[in-house]
Order: C-alpha cells, then sequence, then structure tokens
C-alpha cells in the first residue's frame, strides 16, 4: 500500500523520524538492490565476455553524457520551491521533462549514426573501445532511456520532497528483481552485445510506470504556467552547468581511459570500480533523497537550525564512507578472487586504489547543502576544480606510470575537493575540526575488519 500522500504535510517535529524512515528504506532498497545486482554480475560474468561489460561502459559514458549535460534539476526544484505540491506547477516541470527526454534520444541516434559512419567511411579515426563496431548499436538502444526518464511521475520527486520513500524503494526493488530475471534468461540463450544495454531499457521503462501507478499524488498531464518555468530556470541554471562538470568528472576515467584501453581491459576496470561505485551510489542517495530534501525543509521553516540539522545529516554519510574506504582498500584482492574468475584477477588492484577516493567523497553532503539552500552556483565551482585535475592528472598518470597512474591520478581529482569544501564550510559557519578529524577513526576500524576477512 502506498505511503502517506506527500500533499498532507507532516508536522516539523516529525522531519527526524520522516527523515530515518526514509533512510531506512533507502539503506534497505540498496542492500536489496545491491544483493540482485552482485548476483546478476556473477552470473552474467561467466555468460557474458568481458568485451561485452567494456562495450557497455562506453554505452554509459554516451547516455550519461546527453542525460548530465542536460541536467535542469528539475526533481531539485520540486523539493526546493515552496510550490513543489501545486498541480499547475508539477504539470510543467513533467512537460519539460517530456521535451528533454526526446530531446536526448535524437542526439543519442545522431552520435550513434556518427559513430557508425566512421567505423564504415573512416576506419581508424576512433581508437580504444571507442573503435568497437558494436558501440553504436549499444548507444541506440539505450537512446529509449532518457525518454523513460522523462515520462516519470513528478509524485516520484513529491514523495522525495516528503521523504516518503517507501514505495519508491519497493518498486526499485521489484524492478530490479524482474529485470535481472529476464537478463540472465536472455543471456542463457542468446549471449550477445545487446543484452546489458536492453536490461537498462526496461528497468527505466517499469520504474516510469510504476512511477505513475502507485504513488500517490496529482496525475500528470501537459501543461504550461510561464511563473513556474521561470522559477524552475531561476533555480536550475546553475545546476545545468555544474551537472555538465559533474558527468565530465564522474565518468572522466572511462572517457579517458577508454581512448587508451582495449574493451577487454576496460571491461575489468569497469568490475574493479564497481563496488566502489556501488558504496558511492547508496551515500548518495542517502545524501540526496534524505539528507537534501531534510535541510530543504528546514531551510523553509527553522532556518535557524540548519547548522545543527547539517552535522545530523553528515555523521552517518562519514560513517559509510571512511568505514567503506577502510574495508575495500584492505579486502580488495579477497573480494575479487571470491565474486569473480581467474579473468578479472587485475581488477582488485584498482579496487583497492579507487576505495580511497571514498574518503574525500564523504563532502558530498555539502553538495546538497547548497542546493538545499539554493546556492548552486558553488558547485559549479567544485566542478571546475575537480575537471581540471582529472583531466590533467590521469593523462600524466598513465604516460609515467601506467594503469597504477592513471588510478593514481583519479584519486588525486577527487581529493581536490577536499580544501575548497573546508573553505565552503568555513564561510558558513559549518566547520568543526574536532568532527572532521575526529570520524578519520573510522577508517582503520573498516581497514581491520577488511583485514581479518581478506
Amino acid at each position: 500500500m502506498p505511503d502517506a500522500t506527500p500533499a498532507d504535510t507532516p508536522a516539523p517535529s516529525s522531519l527526524r523520524q520522516r527523515a530515518g524512515s526514509a533512510a531506512l528504506w533507502i539503506g534497505l532498497g540498496f542492500a536489496l538492490t545491491q544483493a540482485v545486482r552482485l548476483g546478476s554480475s556473477i552470473v552474467l560474468t561467466r555468460l557474458l565476455a568481458p568485451e561485452m561489460y567494456g562495450l557497455m561502459t562506453m554505452g554509459t559514458v554516451v547516455i550519461s553524457a546527453v542525460v548530465m549535460m542536460s541536467d535542469f534539476g528539475f526533481s531539485q526544484s520540486v523539493i526546493h520551491n515552496p510550490r513543489g505540491d501545486d498541480p499547475e506547477f508539477l504539470n510543467t516541470i513533467w512537460s519539460l521533462q517530456i521535451g528533454r527526454g526526446l530531446a536526448l534520444c535524437l542526439l543519442m541516434n545522431l552520435a550513434a549514426l556518427a559513430m557508425y559512419t566512421s567505423h564504415n567511411w573512416w576506419p581508424g579515426l576512433l581508437r580504444g573501445s571507442y573503435a568497437d563496431p558494436h558501440l553504436p548499436g549499444v548507444v541506440a538502444i539505450l537512446s529509449l532511456v532518457p525518454i523513460a526518464m522523462g515520462l516519470e511521475s513528478t509524485n516520484l520527486a513529491r514523495a522525495q520532497r516528503a521523504l516518503a520513500m517507501g514505495q519508491v524503494v519497493r518498486n526499485e526493488v521489484i524492478v530490479q528483481l524482474g529485470v535481472t530475471t529476464l537478463m540472465i534468461v536472455l543471456s542463457m540463450h542468446w549471449p550477445e552485445f545487446w543484452v546489458l544495454p536492453l536490461g537498462w531499457v526496461v528497468l527505466s521503462s517499469s520504474i516510469t510506470l510504476l512511477s505513475h501507478l502507485t504513488l500517490p499524488g496529482p496525475r500528470n498531464r501537459l501543461g504550461w504556467d510561464r511563473a513556474a518555468a521561470s522559477a524552475a530556470w531561476h533555480f536550475s541554471k546553475w545546476i545545468l552547468l555544474s551537472s555538465l562538470l559533474t558527468y565530465l568528472f564522474r565518468e572522466g576515467d572511462r572517457i579517458l581511459l577508454g581512448g587508451l584501453l582495449t574493451s577487454a581491459e576496460l571491461g575489468i576496470y569497469a568490475v574493479g570500480a564497481l563496488l566502489v561505485n556501488a558504496t558511492r551510489e547508496v551515500i548518495y542517495r542517502l545524501a540526496a533523497f534524505v539528507g537534501m530534501p531534510a535541510l530543504a525543509e528546514v531551510a523553509r521553516n527553522q532556518p535557524e537550525q540548519l547548522r545543527r540539522s547539517y552535522r545530523q545529516c553528515r555523521l552517518p554519510i562519514d560513517v559509510v564512507c571512511l568505514f567503506g574506504a577502510g574495508f575495500l582498500f584492505a579486502a580488495s584482492d579477497r573480494i575479487i578472487g571470491v565474486i569473480y574468475d581467474g579473468r578479472y584477477g587485475a581488477a582488485g588492484h584498482a579496487l583497492a586504489i579507487l576505495s580511497l577516493g571514498l574518503i574525500a567523497f564523504r563532502y558530498t553532503m555539502m553538495d546538497q547543502y547548497l542546493i538545499a539552500t539554493g546556492e548552486t552556483n558553488q558547485l559549479f565551482k567544485r566542478g571546475v576544480l575537480q575537471n581540471v585535475m582529472l583531466y590533467t592528472a590521469v593523462p600524466l598518470g598513465f604516460w609515467q606510470w601506467g594503469m597504477t597512474g592513471a588510478l593514481a591520478g583519479i584519486l588525486l581529482a577527487q581529493s581536490a575537493v577536499v580544501p575548497f569544501m573546508f573553505k565552503v564550510q568555513h564561510d558558513r559557519g559549518l566547520l568543526d575540526w574536532r568532527f572532521e578529524i575526529g570520524t578519520l577513526a573510522i577508517f582503520p576500524v573498516g581497514w581491520g575488519l577488511g583485514w581479518l576477512v581478506s
């Protein structure tokens, strides 16, 4: 049965309980979906060749490019805006989402056509994984994902706004189970390159369908309200620019390594990064789907409590980041050896180095604080800093020390944000050195447990 209607605004005193409930749902949902994904990965890596994982990795680079480079922060706008429960505002946002999805589908097909043309008319122009002749087909299949995302009900953002995440998480778990089963069955009979991108299309479409069928709230229809569109643009213009930089940074390793490694080598790297990315995903979900809505509500109703609320949101994020970094660093080779076959043994080295980036990732909560308070221009500054470092350090590192140097460059770029975040916190009266230094003690706890199981 769906959660209580988000439009029924709970009393401010229930914020802690709602945030705790949302965090519990997200944590439970993440654990279940990651267990399903891990099981799927174990089975599919035995049914599909590493080259197919490398192809899917490059396909995600393209789709992430068009999606994040055009991210107007529509969901964040619904969460932040006082009109977030107004049907006229929601219908305007939904109409904008659909238009964006159609435009992105067209762009991805044009990119697939350009790659196909290059393969056939100018062989040798593209190198590394970009030269794989199957890549245009992967991109063409994935072009359906932005359309599905654009059709998502705005009641999904309203549920996040009200911290009513129960039905949202249930939908994700059900869809993940169904799609995983479908992909395994298809791979057993047709172990072809299109199985992985097709699974992503079905996943996105199913989540969109359930967002309309199961989440409470007004039904979406096409509509336009000039004031709503203006408010959304005013809030989102910096998110658009920072999302472009976020994409270039988040996908930068694959963008750069895609031109340096073969599809098989890139597939091994992707497996090494999988557990780190999974940890980053749960951290981001907690920060974006619990921390940001909670801070936005405090900013609207009790701004004098923002400093205290920020610290309360930071603590669980720091615990997960620092414990995860220590555990994965110590147990990396053991984890890869147990889960995957011998072809993926080199992925343990990548996992160990990349895991240390979680120490800096704990400042993702500061990003959500800035969104909640409308200071999205600071995200742009952070993005510039990280990208300059990434696109300088990774090529230089690879040139000097090969794959280890490239991994060190990625880690250096992730760490470059720390001094900037110290300054941003200091300027807003949020910096507490006892907290920053004291929480580092969680890292050796994670390392110790990882050492015991390694």
